[in-house]
């Protein structure tokens, strides 16, 4: 078994097994810049590649920039060079006396978005039997996804008053839905689908959303999609967790009613044994399993380039609402979901969580 040097990380879910990758500051060194989280502390990437005999190379370069972007970008081998790079300044006692100066505590760093999110594309898992021909989704909006830890502020929009009464005003049904996103690295060209076998070589990682939603408002977006009652905020984990180190948390999906349009058909159909778990001001309250949905990612993946729509760098998806529910969160609440996985050898990885706080409106 391999043996990481950094104190506690043995029994971490963020492990040697785990490895996600985020963007981080710390009050001396106010850059955002990229590491990898290893039990209570953060690899610094840049302080690895600047210690290096190599700066210019592709990844070098990317792994130098205050996002994610071009790293995922550059595609699944590198993911996996990068990765291998990481476990051995890790584990390998020859470079655990430089590797030592490159590792932060996390309690003394300051989390900041992982990337620019440049799509983003929301699928739901409430469609009827019957209309499950292929995965329902609407097209989110990425300027407000946001990084777990920046504070929701409640929105304002049209809603019914109980005398029937249209207002205008701060929602009365605030309310989460707790998902596992998807973070694609590689890019597709206009026109050309990706079938849903191609997933792991266009698929960076996986994250954790909050995808809330003012259920109050949803009447009035009409039938175009949700608009009012969706677009105001998507919280997203400040850590992406590689698809990597998900390996040993593959599970067979349910078998699927319908037959399975040709293109969404999958050589080995699988989902992520993934639980989730929601805390409302440090009360549980609600858990789901990630890996009981009825379509997988893989064919959420295929669905958004069906008809001919674009994989690009920084593109999310959601799964769809592993939990939802109706709890009209109050002012001052603060929202945590956090997930587990199978590791390697009975271990666990965790994915990062995503912890927000409830402001009151504006105005």
């Amino acid at each position: 078994m391999t043996t990481c040097w950094v104190p506690g990380a043995e029994d971490s879910p963020y492990n040697i097994h785990n490895l996600p990758f985020g963007v981080f500051s710390t009050e001396a060194e106010p850059l955002p810049r990229i590491g990898v989280r290893i039990g209570d502390h953060i690899l610094d990437l840049h302080k690895a590649v600047l210690s290096g005999d190599c700066q210019t190379c592709a990844s070098c370069t990317a792994l130098r920039d205050p996002a994610l972007n071009r790293l995922i970008g550059l595609g699944r081998d590198v993911w996996r060079q990068v990765r291998t790079q990481v476990v051995q300044a890790l584990t390998e006692p020859d470079l655990e006396g430089p590797a030592q100066n490159w590792v932060t505590p996390l309690a003394e760093a300051r989390m900041h978005a992982p990337l620019l999110v440049t799509d983003y594309v929301d699928f739901t898992e409430r469609v009827p039997d019957s209309r499950r021909w292929q995965p329902m989704a609407s097209n989110g909006r990425a300027s407000t996804v946001v990084p777990s830890g920046m504070d929701l502020v409640r929105p304002a929009g049209h809603r019914r008053e109980s005398d029937g009464q249209v207002v205008f005003g701060p929602t009365g049904a605030l309310d989460i839905e707790a998902e596992v996103g998807f973070i694609v690295g590689a890019e597709s060209e206009l026109g050309r689908p990706v079938g849903p076998d191609a997933f792991e070589d266009y698929v960076f990682g996986a994250v954790l959303l909050n995808d809330w939603t003012a259920r109050d408002f949803a009447s009035f977006d009409g039938g175009l999609g949700p608009f009012s009652s969706k677009s105001f905020a998507t919280s997203m984990s400040a850590w992406v967790t590689p698809l990597e180190s998900l390996g040993a948390a593959r599970t067979a999906a349910p078998e699927q009613g319908f037959e399975t349009p040709a293109y969404l058909k999958e050589s080995d159909r699988y989902g992520f044994d993934v639980d989730l778990s929601i805390s409302v001001n440090g009360v549980a309250v609600a858990g789901a399993q990630f890996g009981t949905q009825y379509w997988t990612p893989a064919q959420q993946l295929a669905q958004i380039t069906a008809g001919g729509g674009v994989l690009r760098p920084g593109l999310l998806f959601g799964s769809g609402e592993c939990v939802g529910g109706q709890w009209q969160l109050r002012d001052g609440d603060v929202v945590r979901i956090s997930a587990t996985a199978p590791g390697p050898r009975g271990t666990t990885v965790a994915l990062g969580e995503v912890e927000t706080r409830v402001a009151p409106a504006i105005g």
